[in-house]
């Protein structure tokens, strides 16, 4: 319910970011800080790979979320032994934050439906959840001005992408 809530108040614009510039390693451990136990539970391994001085103009609490929503949908769907890999860098145009994982992947029938509110693939049954977190991932990096895109491999892994626009001063 509170994730619906989310998505409905960011549709309707009631939501107002606290956008400033960032360290995106601080971003990223504020993310996973969670989900760091739960990983170490599962025998999987989070995996952070960046130049820590890189910045980022954003909403922590808000783009944290995005960003934890993604982690917590790879350790979902990654089996113990599993990598979460969380890289970014900064092109010309764009900053992007890439989560890769080596889980179950994603088929193709359901890549272009996973950012839909409620969607579940008949190969999640296995796996907790009303399919709300990406929708909200989604609907947080659209609000920053950025986006969102999947690739994803059967039985090799998934990289979300997040492309961010707005850059920060250097």
């Amino acid at each position: 319910i509170l994730s619906m809530l989310k998505i409905t108040r960011l549709d309707t614009g009631n939501i107002i970011f606290e956008k400033k510039s960032c360290r995106v390693s601080e971003l990223i451990a504020h993310s996973v800080n969670d989900l760091t136990t739960r990983a170490k539970s599962e025998s999987k391994q989070i995996q952070i790979e960046g130049d820590d001085d890189q910045q980022l103009i954003c909403d922590m609490e808000w783009t944290g979320e995005a960003i934890g929503n993604i982690v917590k949908n790879a350790l979902d769907h990654t089996q113990a032994g599993g990598i979460v890999h969380i890289t970014w860098d900064r092109t010309p145009a764009m900053f992007r934050i890439l989560i890769s994982d080596n889980g179950t992947g994603i088929a193709p029938e359901d890549i272009h439906h996973i950012f839909k509110r409620f969607y579940r693939s008949r190969f999640s049954s296995d796996v907790h959840g009303i399919g709300l977190g990406l929708p909200l991932a989604k609907s947080i990096v659209e609000a920053h001005g950025g986006t969102i895109s999947v690739t994803s491999t059967l039985n090799v892994g998934t990289t979300f992408t997040l492309n961010f626009f707005s850059l920060t001063n250097e």
